[in-house]
Parts: C-alpha cells; sequence; structure tokens
C-alpha cells in the first residue's frame, strides 16, 4: 500500500498558500468536536493551550471526557479564557464504567490463572475505548481525538480537496498491537508507518461499523472491549492494543480511499529542551517553521543543556528547527534510531 499523493499536495498547499489565506481557510473549514480523554492530572499540560486548539484545528468544540475532579478546572479555565460556549465535560463514566472495565482486565487474566498486577494498566486501555465509544453518542459526521499532551503549533489542515480527512502516520511499531489486530479481526500491518499519531479524525458511521463488528464476533464477552480483551496476548498485556493501529487498518482494508494519508510533522520529545509551563510564543513560533504539534511526555527529563542550546537566538538564526531535532535523533539523544523511530526492545520502534 502507498500513501504518496495526501503527502505531495499537502506540501505544496502550505507552501503556497499565504499564511493569513492559509489561516482563513481553516478557521472556514468545517468543524467537528475534538475530544480529548485525559486525567485531572495530565490536564495540566493542555489547560495553557486550549484557545490554540479552537483555532488551529477544525475544532466546534473541545470535548474533556475524565473523572468527577477534571469537571471544575475545564470550566473554570474555559470560562476566564472566554470560551466557556465552545468547552465541553463529560463524565468518563457515562460511557464507559471504569471500574467494570478493570472488573473485565481482572477476570481475562484470571480466565487463564493470572492475577492483575499493578503494571496492568487497564486506565491506558480505558482512554482507548473512550475514544471509541464517544462514537455512540456523537451527533456530527466525524470527530477528532487530541492527545492532551500535545499543542498545535499552527493551523492544520485535517480534510483534503475531496473532503476526505486525513490518516497521518508517524514512525512507530508495537508487534503486540498487531498480534492483538490478528486474533481479533484477522488484519495483518498492511501500512509501512504507524496510523499511531497525537490524534486521530473518526467517523462517527465507520467506528460504530466497527464496533458493531467486533461485537459480532464469537470471541467471549458481551462488549467489544471485553471481546478485545480475550483477544489480547498476555505477555503483551502492557502493550496489547492500539485503538488508532485498529481503526486505520480496518478502514484501509474494509473502506479503502475514504481516507488520504500523509506524514504527520511533530516534535514528540519536546519536554528534553523546554518546560511546558515555559514553552513561550517564541518557542513555538520556531518550532511551527516545521513542525504542526509540539508534545510534552510525562516522562520526559528535562535537560539543561539542550535548553540552551534550544533557546539561543544566534543558534536559532542559523540552524532550522528540523536540523536541531534531527541533531538529536542522529546523536542518540532519545536511543538508536531505527526506520524513522526510536529502536526498542522486542522489535518495536519508538516515534520521535
Amino acid at each position: 500500500m502507498t500513501y504518496g499523493s495526501g503527502v505531495y499536495y499537502y506540501r505544496e498547499k502550505t507552501c503556497c498558500m499565504a499564511e493569513t489565506e492559509y489561516t482563513e481557510f481553516i478557521m472556514n473549514s468545517k468543524k467537528y468536536p475534538v475530544i480529548i480523554p485525559t486525567t485531572t492530572k495530565d490536564y495540566k499540560r493542555v489547560k495553557r493551550d486550549l484557545k490554540a486548539i479552537l483555532e488551529y484545528l477544525p475544532a466546534k468544540e473541545i470535548v474533556f471526557i475524565g473523572p468527577d475532579t477534571l469537571k471544575e478546572p475545564v470550566m473554570d479555565d474555559a470560562c476566564s479564557a472566554g470560551i466557556s460556549d465552545r468547552v465541553r465535560y463529560i463524565n468518563e463514566n457515562q460511557l464507559i464504567s471504569f471500574d467494570e472495565l478493570t472488573e473485565l482486565m481482572r477476570g481475562r487474566l484470571a480466565a487463564d490463572g493470572y492475577e492483575m498486577a499493578a503494571n496492568s494498566k487497564p486506565g491506558w486501555y480505558y482512554q482507548q475505548f473512550l475514544k471509541m465509544t464517544f462514537s455512540g453518542i456523537c451527533e456530527e459526521d466525524y470527530y477528532m481525538s487530541w492527545d492532551a499532551d500535545t499543542i498545535p503549533l499552527r493551523p492544520v489542515r485535517m480534510f483534503d480537496d475531496e473532503d476526505r480527512p486525513y490518516f497521518d502516520l508517524k514512525a512507530e511499531y508495537n508487534p503486540g498491537y498487531f498480534m492483538t489486530l490478528k486474533n481479533l479481526l484477522g488484519l495483518d500491518k498492511i501500512n509501512k508507518k504507524s496510523f499511531i499519531a497525537e490524534h486521530m479524525i473518526f467517523s462517527r458511521q465507520r467506528m460504530s461499523e466497527l464496533i458493531g463488528e467486533i461485537e459480532a464476533l464469537p470471541i467471549r464477552g458481551d462488549r467489544y472491549y471485553e471481546k478485545i480483551f480475550y483477544s489480547l496476548d498476555l505477555g503483551n498485556l502492557k502493550k496489547g492494543f492500539s485503538e488508532f493501529e485498529t481503526y486505520g487498518s480496518w478502514m484501509s482494508v474494509r473502506h479503502p480511499g475514504e481516507y488520504a494519508f500523509r506524514e504527520w510533522r511533530s516534535v514528540r520529545n519536546t519536554g528534553l529542551f523546554v518546560k511546558p509551563e515555559a514553552f513561550s510564543d517564541e518557542d513555538k513560533a520556531y518550532l511551527a517553521k516545521d513542525y504542526d504539534a509540539a508534545t510534552f511526555e510525562s516522562y520526559h527529563e528535562y535537560s539543561p543543556q539542550l535548553a540552551e542550546i534550544f533557546h539561543n537566538p544566534e543558534y536559532r538564526a542559523e540552524v532550522s528547527a528540523r536540523e536541531f531535532y534531527q541533531m538529536l535523533i542522529d546523536e542518540g539523544v532519545f536511543g538508536t534510531a531505527k526506520d524513522g523511530g526510536i529502536a526498542a526492545e522486542g522489535g518495536a520502534i519508538y516515534p520521535v
């Protein structure tokens, strides 16, 4: 499978359009809900940039999905920013009960004689299933999932000229995702890159169709997420399923041509050289010359040495953001570079 035309078209369009014209194009595009499933703790990393999500993405509204403790800070911040009419909160348990999901995972382990360990990560699966289940209450044709630790840096077009949403591709590979995909739907990895980016646009209709297909499978369980649990290989429990890889692969096989493909340009390891709370407009402008978004993972270890280089105005005048970031990759700051990502145990590749 190839994904060429979408990539090259996007490059040409963004280069030839004037910035003001392109921004106006984004502002006038059809808009959809942008959902952000998150914990109250992780919400702190996105709260400073709510307006950027509304301005740079095709966002009709931002819908935060999380626990009871998330509602007050979300709505207070939205009110303070003057955007309370475009920010909404949904209690996560209205979509899926976290306690129910935890018990289902416990039951899955018990079926093979195991007890749930502290690192079984029900919350990690939970956020994925919340994104899928939102299709059942969405009133628009599409909805977009956006990671709470990611900040858009400039206007980003998410649909092509034929009104097809983009699958944004990066370098990532986890074998466990595709073992479950094979066990569950009989599908293999069909794209040399990964469907996992910091976001995805879902078709409400197609996601409901996928869920229905899973729930009709002769696999133990009633709900789709229970059947997914019983398709997991327990040796890959910590990285056993990806909603993005599953939906992208399924769409590419069941409904080819409904999405366009392009490479996604983002900085995944921003927290190594700038602190989230100190991410200035100048920092964003520098990165935005080459990248569409910047991510601050919770595990990033801030490096004062890298920060000094990154913030040096003379350095910025001579070296582009892409050259700076590529230098970090080439010098092994993130690990051993492989196939556009970073090599990890078991043949996995992590994104950069």
